[in-house]
């Protein structure tokens, strides 16, 4: 596009002159940048000439042109938004309510919630807030991005109405967005029950629902879910595909079929065609059931409604039959999918390599990384992971190392989860020199240990006695900022207690309600208690199963199991010990 000519060009050096020979280049200059910006036509660089040009014969008119050149720049760096806006202020140009509206998007977008704040005021004090919504919706996304949405909430319900700014359903939608981000859908739905109540003219649309209806369902919330889907159809607002697929989803994830099945009906009804991943959820939910039967018939469904499987159909049949112990079939459905022209993935291989691994077929699983790697597709850290624990479950040690050195010569680095499972694997036989090895190396490859390497890292020289370097590794854990977790105190104090140190044990547990790990059943049964009953301190198993009971956690079968086993010992005691001129 022709290039506008500059605003200083030709300019007599006489500055009575400069006003009035300017002004005609200035209005070709702005014309030109507002023809260039809907056509899109104007990148960051070519908007920052444009900037310098215009401001120097800026006047009164020139603030919308000014405005596309801050929107150009902001869009790509909101900091530098932000700073032409300020040589907007020192120039002589008066900003308008857009120019303070684009101030604040660039400002929240910049992480600086504060500047969005105060050029908020500037425009409450300019008398612009009734015509704000949109200045008010940039605040209220970059507040809850910050997970400050009760916040935005006072900001809706109070600041806005106060100002004369009524909330739209834009506004509503960023609440509830936030809330179900927040794992508040609870809160979400009571405020769609406030705005149905109300009855004003903002009430919530399918956007709304959808967005509620999705937030429950993440935090399983499947039956008011439901409610709410079944109250949206009353209320006459129409579902969309993805509220549909959405709850579908959902109430397949809970194995809810019955429940899925009259939302496919509604979808059918109102001629909104399902399509390949709503049938996947299905096929997925009625599998996770075991009605197998139901995958069948939802298969000729697809077919008679023209709906093709995709890679994660094949994928959800074939994790299906390897978990149940059918890799020859799931090996043909892999066969088949690729005579069918679908390339399979890694995650495709991973599946049918993890059902080799499950029934110990080496063999086939190092063929099928053969034909990964012949079909173009790297195995990757997860697949090797896979090789990795199946061969240390059988403890081969050799094969395990073989698998790092060939990971090497492929030019992947083992990652973190790969030496676990070596160094889980080493603890397991007792190479503890070994296992510092591997630990050692992963450090100088400058990989960070987590919690995951130092549970059976320490949990080893647990069982070697050597007590002095459990007392390293845990101080050099926690110094790493690796927060224990219940299964690493579990661990620990299981191996304290079968070497009879089991009021370290308990000390061990002490700390662990210090620093608000929640301890679990196992954590009871197999350590503490088992620890307490094999040193026969009686009172304290007592004591421990009463704390149990009084924290709301339900015993389970080894836990009655040690209680039998408690009463019996009791009952030893009594029938070889006590007189029984005493009993009598």
């Amino acid at each position: 596009m022709e290039q506008a000519p500059s605003c200083s060009a030709f300019l007599p050096s006489n500055p009575r002159f400069i006003h009035a020979q300017a002004a005609p280049l200035r209005r070709i200059l702005e014309q030109n940048i507002k023809a260039r910006y809907h056509a899109g036509d104007i990148g960051t660089q070519d908007a920052l000439h444009l900037f310098d040009e215009l401001l120097q014969c800026a006047g009164s008119s020139s603030i919308r042109a000014i405005n596309y050149l801050v929107t150009t720049v902001g869009r790509d760096c909101p900091a530098l938004g932000v700073s032409l806006f300020n040589r907007v202020a020192s120039a002589n140009v008066a900003p308008n309510s857009i120019t303070y509206t684009i101030l604040v998007d660039c400002c929240c977008r910049a992480g600086r919630l504060d500047l969005g704040f105060a050029a908020m005021g500037h425009i409450i004090k300019m008398g612009f807030a009734a015509d704000a919504i949109v200045t008010f919706s940039h605040l209220l996304n970059a507040i809850c991005a910050e997970k400050k949405t009760s916040y935005a909430m006072d900001i809706v319900l109070r600041i806005m109405p106060m100002f004369n700014c009524v909330p739209n359903i834009f506004s509503y939608s960023i609440l509830f967005k936030g809330l179900c981000n927040e794992k508040r859908s609870q809160e979400a739905l009571e405020l769609i029950q406030v705005m149905v109540e109300h009855g004003g003219s903002c009430q919530p649309n399918v956007v709304s629902y959808s967005t509620v209806i999705d937030g429950l369902l993440k935090e399983g919330l499947v039956g008011k879910a439901y409610s709410l889907f079944c109250e949206m159809l009353q209320r006459g607002i129409s579902p969309n595909a993805v509220t549909c697929s959405s709850i579908i989803s959902g109430m397949c994830k809970a194995q809810s079929m019955d429940k899925s099945e009259e939302v496919l009906q509604q979808m059918l009804d109102r001629r909104i065609l399902p399509d390949v991943t709503t049938y996947n959820s299905l096929i997925h939910g009625y599998y996770s059931s075991g009605r197998c039967k139901e995958v069948d018939r939802i298969f000729q469904e697809m077919s008679r409604n023209g709906v093709q499987p995709n890679i994660v159909t094949y994928n959800i049949q074939m994790d299906y039959l390897c978990k149940s112990g059918r890799c020859a079939e799931a090996r043909k459905i892999f066969d088949s999918m690729i005579g069918l022209g679908q390339k399979p993935d890694v995650t495709t291989y991973s599946i049918l390599l993890h059902g080799y691994a499950m029934e110990k077929s080496f063999h086939e699983m190092h063929c099928l990384i053969d034909l990964m790697v012949g079909n173009g597709i790297s195995p990757d850290h997860h697949v090797y992971n896979i090789l990795i624990s199946a061969y240390a479950k059988e403890e081969t040690v050799g094969e395990v190392m073989h698998i790092f050195t060939k990971m090497r010569q492929q030019g992947l680095n083992p990652n973190v989860a790969n030496y676990g499972a070596a160094v889980n694997l080493l603890s397991k036989i007792g190479r503890m020199d070994d296992v510092m090895s591997q630990f050692n190396q992963m450090i100088t490859e400058g990989l960070a240990p987590d919690i995951i390497v130092f549970t059976p890292l320490i949990s080893g020289f647990c069982s070697c006695g050597k007590w002095e370097k459990v007392d390293e590794l845990f101080s050099e854990m926690l110094d790493r900022g690796i927060c224990p977790n219940t299964v690493f105190f579990s661990t620990i104090m299981d191996r304290l207690c079968k070497n009879e140190r089991v009021m370290e044990a308990q000390d061990l547990f002490d700390l662990m309600v210090h620093m608000g790990v929640k301890p679990d059943v196992c954590t009871y049964n197999k350590t503490l208690i088992g620890g307490y009953l094999f040193v026969g301190k009686m009172d304290e198993v007592s004591k421990l199963l009463d704390n149990m009971v009084s924290i709301g956690m339900e015993p389970d079968v080894i836990t009655y199991n040690i209680l039998m086993h408690l009463i019996y010992l009791i009952y030893i005691h009594l029938v070889c010990y006590v007189p029984w001129t005493y009993l009598i």
